[in-house]
């Protein structure tokens, strides 16, 4: 179902609505509403994302701004609706990890070739994924939880929010550095992944921290590791995967900002200073941290380069893993 909501900035951003309604009188880019696309329903990181960089968007240009959710098949339904429209400027769309590498890595037979087709315009910011166990669970640390479950007699189980998704790709990759064989258990959510770790259904979970925070908090689950190279700055006592010994784990679910391929190569220059200068300012800081994010800003040349190196580390885990299937079951 479409949503569309003009997103309006008004007080402090007054100076640069008048600077971007200057520019568009002057019949610069951009002289009219901007669209942008959202891949899943309101309220999910990627629509969050998108309606800040709307909101920025307009205090910089004066332009109104229409968000239009376009949710369904993973992402492919919105991803397809902004790939085929026209190459000028005026439609975006977000993306991230979970929309633009995981799944050409993972799916066969997509009804769109996403690396080619949308263009990284910028990257707006990151969030971690937490590895967590039951909170009995006698392992308090990732060298203690390895050679517990090397002693278990049965084979560990994990679960995620999905086949393909970025909790399964980070426990597919847990597997590979360890050398342990897990059975994985795909759930319709999160949520059902959580609690099933929690009840002692799943040996571990790595799950995305927003929803984890939670019962990590209300001491449902125990966190042993975020997997970021840093800690977040919601769980500061709990070390990273790398700080335990993993060397180079280094895992992010990360967002930003695509256009249609084919867009003007100014006009991706001017958005990506646009908002990786924007979104530097400490009231944008604040807001992506208050969403539950970490700022990471990365401009059109780093985002690029950063995209095609994720595609090719999660092709190689989801080869080695054997998870590649076909795009709606096919």
């Amino acid at each position: 179902m479409k949503r569309r909501s003009a997103l309006k900035l008004m007080g402090a951003a007054a100076g640069l609505h008048l600077t971007g309604a200057s520019w568009a009188q002057n019949g610069a880019y951009p002289s009219r509403v901007i669209k942008i696309i959202v891949s899943s329903t309101p309220g999910s990181a990627t629509d969050l994302a998108g309606r800040l960089v709307g909101d920025l968007l307009y205090a910089k240009y004066g332009q109104s701004v229409v968000i239009e959710n376009r949710a369904g098949a993973g992402g492919v339904i919105g991803m397809q609706a902004a790939a085929a429209s026209k190459p000028d400027g005026y439609t975006l769309t977000t993306g991230g990890l979970g929309h633009n590498v995981l799944p050409p890595a993972t799916l066969r037979g997509l009804p769109i070739d996403i690396p080619t087709a949308l263009l990284p315009i910028a990257q707006v910011a990151e969030f971690v994924n937490a590895l967590v166990v039951r909170v009995d669970h006698p392992a308090n640390t990732v060298p203690e939880l390895i050679e517990y479950l090397r002693a278990t007699k049965r084979k560990p189980l994990y679960g995620s929010n999905g086949v393909g998704s970025s909790s399964q790709m980070t426990a597919e990759l847990f597997a590979m550095r360890t050398g342990l064989k897990f059975d994985h258990v795909p759930y319709k959510g999160a949520s059902e992944a959580l609690v099933g770790t929690a009840n002692g259904d799943l040996d571990l979970c790595f799950m995305n921290l927003p929803p984890t925070l939670p019962m990590v908090d209300g001491k449902r689950l125990k966190a042993l590791a975020v997997t970021s190279a840093y800690r977040a700055r919601q769980l500061p006592k709990v070390p990273t995967m790398q700080e335990q010994g993993m060397k180079d784990f280094d895992v992010t679910s990360w967002l930003g900002m695509y256009a249609p391929a084919q867009v003007d190569p100014a006009i991706i220059a001017q958005l990506s200073n646009t908002i990786v200068t924007g979104l530097a300012a400490p009231e944008y800081q604040n807001r992506i941290i208050n969403a539950g994010f970490e700022p990471k800003l990365r401009d059109a040349a780093q985002f690029q380069a950063f995209s095609k190196a994720e595609f090719k580390r999660w092709s190689e885990v989801a080869q080695q893993a054997g998870i590649v299937v076909d795009y709606g079951g096919k």
